[in-house]
């Protein structure tokens, strides 16, 4: 059994970066064009948050250009990975030099804003390849985009991340059968939820997110040892206000209940999924 040692913090599983325009400028036909929010930007917020370690997800409209992702990866003496974007065709050295700076997962977007229509067989051998390398899939979708693809990837070994929970529909009625489906694939070892989001799963973020409590603390019950916690600054694509990102972390220490769970999602659970 893997021994687990402190890590001297907690984590932020689930983070953007873009820019500084200057050094890092989006491409013109970028999806979507955020506002400017660099490295400097996160990490003031994470002292604030007292959050020492976390994890960049590469921006969608930077495409398979991951040299803002590993600049700043560069700057966190190993404090802080990268979740990938890849097209597929990569060399070999080119996916180990992507690991040498910091990635430790490559996305899977199946959101209509970001993805092209999947093909499961392509995507199925990048994942055992990428599996390798001891990197997980991080599944971003819908939940009836999700729970097609985890049953089709049943004897996949290849760890895989439910990105936002599935994405719920808003208000969550719509989509409790299929809360309930996506909590019977926990039950794998290779299957692990991260527990973000709750602010997109509620019509806005000025609606009380404890009306979500409950399905998040069911997710977290069906996977505690496999259920990490991300912000998603600086909040991307989203209607309305911007949730406060310490409010967000109030919700999921709720959520957990107890201490020992808490240093489980934000402390002991990043650091086996992102070592």
């Amino acid at each position: 059994m893997d021994v687990i040692r402190p890590t001297g913090g907690r984590w932020d599983c689930h983070t953007h970066i873009y820019g500084p325009w200057q050094a890092f400028p989006l491409p013109e036909d970028a999806v979507y064009h955020p506002h400017e929010a660099p490295m400097t930007s996160l990490l003031d917020m994470h002292r604030k948050l007292r959050i020492s370690h976390g994890v960049l997800v590469q921006a969608a409209c930077y495409r398979t250009d991951h040299a803002a992702l590993l600049d700043a990866l560069a700057s966190t003496e190993g404090r802080y990975k990268g979740i990938a974007l890849l097209g597929g065709s990569e060399s070999d050295s080119q996916l180990e030099a992507l690991h040498n700076g910091g990635v430790r997962g490559v996305r899977f977007n199946f959101m209509g804003h970001l993805a092209k229509p999947p093909n499961l067989r392509v995507l199925g051998a990048l994942a055992e390849r990428v599996g390798s390398l001891g990197w997980h899939v991080l599944l971003h979708g819908r939940l009836a985009q999700i729970l097609p693809i985890l049953e089709n990837w049943r004897k996949l070994r290849t760890t895989l991340v439910i990105d936002h929970m599935g994405r719920p529909d808003r208000g969550l009625n719509a989509d409790l059968d299929g809360l309930a489906a996506l909590r019977r694939y926990l039950d794998n070892q290779y299957r692990w939820i991260k527990l973000s989001g709750v602010d997109r799963m509620m019509s806005g973020s000025n609606e009380p997110w404890s009306r979500a409590g409950p399905h998040v603390r069911a997710l977290l019950a069906a996977a505690p040892e496999r259920a990490v916690w991300g912000s998603d600054w600086p909040h991307p694509n989203i209607e309305g206000d911007v949730p406060d990102d310490a409010k967000l972390l109030a919700f999921i220490e709720e959520v957990c209940g107890d201490a020992k769970t808490a240093d489980a999602v934000l402390v002991h659970n990043p650091h086996r999924l992102y070592r």
